[in-house]
């Protein structure tokens, strides 16, 4: 039994319990609200799932990031679709020298750099996107213990098809362009309730359409 429970991929629900309950703040009081922690679950995954990437779904975790660069922590994007627009990064207040951006090659490395990267203790955020690639449910789980470990946010972006799968993810985020504002479903949330949907205004200069680097 001692061997099971020491296992990384076992959920103890003890240490759960142990972890502050409080999440962080995502910058929107509507969403805090209907979030289990009143924020982002710390040390998680949180998928957000888009099915057009250039929707202002970045506006969504901006405040976020703009809070722990300014805190000096270390935020990692990796493969993101479009080259990042750092004029409105900066005006979000992202501090960009805390800007860190990963172009692995192939699926493997990928999962490789995001793992190490989450799992070191360094980084404060990390975001990717996956491609056309689907991750297996066992990879998916790495990436969240290795969130776990670091105490980092997991901001994982995949396609909206993919909520049709089961994930691990402690959060799950549907995300839509409904005229000027993004239109938020709340998919899936540990210890809280789902099926919520909200409107949020986004950031105009990060809905414009540049050619995919993918």
């Amino acid at each position: 039994m001692q061997q099971l429970l020491a296992r990384p991929d076992i959920w103890q629900l003890a240490s759960g319990q142990r972890r502050p309950r409080t999440g962080i703040s995502t910058g929107y009081r509507g969403l805090d609200a209907l979030l289990a922690g009143h924020g982002w679950p710390r040390a998680a995954t949180t998928e957000l799932l888009v099915d057009k990437a250039g929707i202002g779904e970045m506006s969504l975790i901006l405040p976020t990031l703009a809070e722990l660069t300014r805190q000096g922590r270390m935020v990692i994007l990796v493969n993101p679709p479009h080259i990042p627009y750092a004029p409105a990064l900066a005006q979000a207040g992202v501090q960009l020298e805390k800007l860190l951006i990963l172009h692995p090659r192939g699926q493997r490395d990928q999962l490789w750099a995001a793992e190490q990267s989450l799992q070191s203790g360094a980084c404060g955020a990390l975001i990717q996107w996956q491609g056309k690639e689907t991750h297996a449910d066992k990879d998916l789980r790495r990436l969240q213990l290795a969130a776990r470990d670091g105490d980092c946010l997991h901001f994982h972006f995949r396609p909206g098809s993919c909520a049709q799968t089961p994930s691990p993810a402690a959060l799950r985020l549907q995300l839509k362009s409904d005229g000027e504002q993004l239109a938020l479903h709340l998919f899936k949330q540990l210890s809280g309730k789902s099926g919520q949907r909200l409107h949020l205004a986004r950031n105009p200069d990060l809905v414009r359409q540049d050619q995919p680097l993918h």
